[in-house]
């Protein structure tokens, strides 16, 4: 903003004398707009507004022409240095410079939490020092530098981040929030995110509170993503008509396996009703910046099978997640989604989901996850006893994927998995296109474990 340094004069007798000292005021400013822009153009134009592409800058305007002096707003919350103050002169009022030499901030919308480094990556886990500024935008955001935990705990390796999901660029591992809370400020300062219950599994209403409280900003888990498995359509369903899951007997309305696909069509409206109300819900507590990723509905192939008593084609599939996603999206548009993978579709998996896929508007989705049963870190098929590959379904969707070391019914864990604590089991996946790995029930020492390997292990090929 313009601050007017003219004076007010008061109407002189003297015309000649006032007619002199406007001509000698107009070639001193002459002069003064001379000297392109007032020193190095790198600099900026005084006055005129730096543009960050993950945040507004505000340049330090005025007669000086400082320009590209600033902190960034949103995305990284890197403190730009700004360039060469210039000498003097009125600055480019209307022009737009970038300054020189003070980092940038690639991506969207502004982000909040954490405190961001300032320059370049986080290594061996010392706290970065910088400004404290946003997790990384909500839409395509970066951050440079570490990232330091709640409570003193400072996540440590990896590059600074490009997307709009994590804060770095590096291979992730997550846990449930109860072990992350349990395992204190060594584990959490290990993590990217974390994994509450399973999102419509005990009511009709948001009860995902929590999620918030212990998430926010400065809070115990503040500094990692929420990542929610969303159950509604099938917890719905479990509860209206008490089914059990497809692995689960003894159920009196049968199992989701037989029952599952006539029930969910025929309680569609309640089921979106019930998807938008947690959205919104999410919306209140959490906000509409931060990031956080839903993986949506497990198992969700199980829909089309010929068990099922109405089975839906692939194509009804790919049209209700369609509406499922646009019901949380319309209230959080810093949701992003992963879709889940059932190792067995198609011809078991043969195709690597490629048929199945082509029913889904991929468009939709960042990720693509495991869910249910173990995975395998040492051979290149997700599970043994399926064809679909790791490297097969990361060509097919072009996702990066989130492992997981096991869900059992209802989302019960199914202990830890030493296969993912392996360097090169790990890297062979990586090259695969895994991006993280979920260990549900880690052991004690699994926050060492993840510290003395952080540094062997490669960067993923895609960072969300």
């Amino acid at each position: 903003m313009f601050r007017s340094h003219s004076d007010a004069y008061s109407k002189s007798r003297n015309q000649g004398f006032v007619r002199h000292f406007f001509w000698i005021v107009a070639a001193a400013s002459l002069l003064a707009c001379n000297g392109d822009g007032g020193g190095d153009r790198d600099a900026g134009g005084a006055g005129g507004t730096v543009s960050a592409s993950g945040g507004t800058v505000l340049a330090n305007g005025g007669n000086s022409g400082r320009g590209g002096q600033g902190v960034g707003v949103g995305g990284s919350g890197v403190v730009q240095s700004g360039g060469t103050p210039s000498s003097g002169g009125g600055g480019g009022a209307a022009g737009v410079m970038a300054g020189a030499g003070g980092s940038s901030t690639t991506g969207g919308a502004i982000g909040t939490g954490g405190t961001a480094g300032r320059g370049g990556n986080a290594s061996g886990g010392a706290t970065s020092a910088g400004a404290a500024a946003g997790r990384g935008g909500a839409a395509g955001g970066s951050q440079s530098g570490g990232t330091t935990s709640a409570g003193g705990a400072t996540s440590a390796g990896g590059a600074a981040g490009t997307g709009s999901v994590f804060s770095q660029c590096r291979f992730h591992f997550g846990t449930i929030d109860s072990i992350a809370k349990n395992g204190g400020s060594s584990l959490i300062g290990q993590l990217d995110y974390f994994t509450p219950g399973w999102m419509g599994t005990n009511g009709d209403t948001f009860d995902h509170g929590y999620v918030c409280e212990e998430g926010k900003q400065g809070a115990v888990l503040g500094n990692l993503v929420p990542v929610v498995v969303s159950y509604i359509a099938a917890g719905y369903v479990k509860r209206h008509h008490n089914l059990c899951d497809g692995n689960v007997s003894g159920c009196s309305g049968g199992d989701l396996g037989k029952n599952g696909a006539q029930y969910i069509a025929q309680d569609w409206s309640a089921i979106l009703t019930e998807y938008t109300a947690f959205a919104a819900g999410y919306a209140s507590c959490w906000g509409t910046t931060r990031p956080i990723v839903f993986e949506m509905e497990p198992d969700w192939y199980q829909y089309t099978v010929s068990t099922q008593n109405a089975a839906w084609t692939a194509a009804q599939a790919g049209s209700k997640m369609t509406e499922l996603v646009n019901a949380i999206k319309a209230s959080l548009p810093n949701a992003r989604f992963s879709i889940d993978v059932s190792p067995w579709v198609g011809s078991n998996g043969a195709d690597n989901g490629k048929a199945w896929f082509s029913n889904f508007n991929m468009g939709l989705f960042t990720f693509v996850n495991t869910s249910g049963g173990g995975t395998n870190a040492n051979t290149t098929k997700i599970r043994s006893s399926n064809d679909m590959t790791w490297s097969g379904l990361s060509s097919v969707t072009g996702k990066p994927i989130f492992a997981d070391t096991g869900y059992g019914a209802n989302g019960m864990s199914a202990g830890h998995d030493a296969n993912w604590d392996v360097v090169a089991n790990i890297n062979a996946r990586i090259g695969d296109g895994v991006a993280s790995i979920a260990q549900y029930n880690p052991n004690g020492n699994w926050a060492t474990t993840i510290s003395g390997i952080r540094s062997q292990l490669s960067t993923p090929k895609n960072c969300p």
